[in-house]
């Protein structure tokens, strides 16, 4: 059988390097067991972090033009529509970094995917 079931569960040279010496298996492995953790994690971590600032940025831009329009003054209103206008590229802004986001985070998924079933 092929693909990754094949793999699992993982074997005890899993987490060693091949042509790496012996003596260093005290030291080796416990590395290579937290590297391949956390790449997930780390993977998942960019992924929230990048897409939760879009949105901060978004909420505070919003937020401050609400604010800007509620003091019922004629500055306030010039700049809540200047706010409210500068929505629009932050939110293709988003978008965008969204697509570069999905992407990422597939090719990294592929690579991890692959690495863990070709390198071992």
């Amino acid at each position: 059988s092929s693909g990754i079931n094949a793999e699992w569960p993982l074997r005890p040279g899993f987490f060693f390097p091949p042509g790496a010496p012996v003596g260093l298996a005290l030291l080796l492995v416990p590395v290579e067991t937290i590297s391949f953790f956390s790449r997930a994690v780390s993977l998942g971590v960019r992924l929230g972090a990048n897409l939760t600032a879009g949105h901060m940025i978004l909420h505070i831009i919003s937020d401050f033009g609400a604010q800007m329009l509620a003091s019922g003054t004629a500055g306030g209103a010039i700049g809540g529509v200047l706010c409210t206008a500068a929505l629009v590229p932050v939110c293709i802004l988003e978008i965008a970094v969204a697509v570069v986001q999905a992407y990422v985070f597939c090719m990294l998924t592929t690579m991890y995917l692959n690495d863990a079933h070709e390198l071992h």
